[in-house]
């Protein structure tokens, strides 16, 4: 047996605890970060470490339409190697709602991935595409 094996988790099984740590149904939603902190977090999203990508997106998400600064940082993160930064990207695109409209073309892409099709399509819908 390989080192690795039975250490992962399935794909949906992660992505189904990102959306539940995004705020789901159940979660309890911290506070938005204050809009202060904006261009830190944009910084933050080019950063190697994946886990910081994705916080740094999720905080952004959590700010709403008041992020739209961030929409072009978040677009190339679409993208990103790591699951977790796909999706908050995607979410933090939805939760701008539709001043994120630049994002629909590569939402679209997204939504056709089985791992990211939930979120992507979210997305798509809370901007109005």
């Amino acid at each position: 047996m390989s080192g690795r094996r039975g250490r992962t988790l399935p794909l949906a099984l992660a992505l189904a605890i990102f959306v539940v740590g995004c705020g789901g149904p159940s979660a309890a939603t911290p506070p938005p970060p204050n809009v202060a902190a904006l261009p830190n977090l944009i910084r933050e999203l080019k950063l190697r470490n994946g886990m910081a990508r994705t916080n740094s997106a999720k905080a952004i998400g959590r700010m709403g339409a008041e992020a739209r600064e961030a929409v072009p940082a978040l677009i190339p993160l679409l993208k990103d190697r790591d699951l977790s930064a796909r999706a908050a990207a995607a979410y933090a695109l939805g939760q701008i709602g539709p001043d994120a409209r630049a994002a629909l073309p590569q939402l679209q892409t997204l939504s056709k991935q089985a791992a990211t099709r939930e979120v992507a399509e979210e997305a798509i819908k809370r901007i109005g595409g």
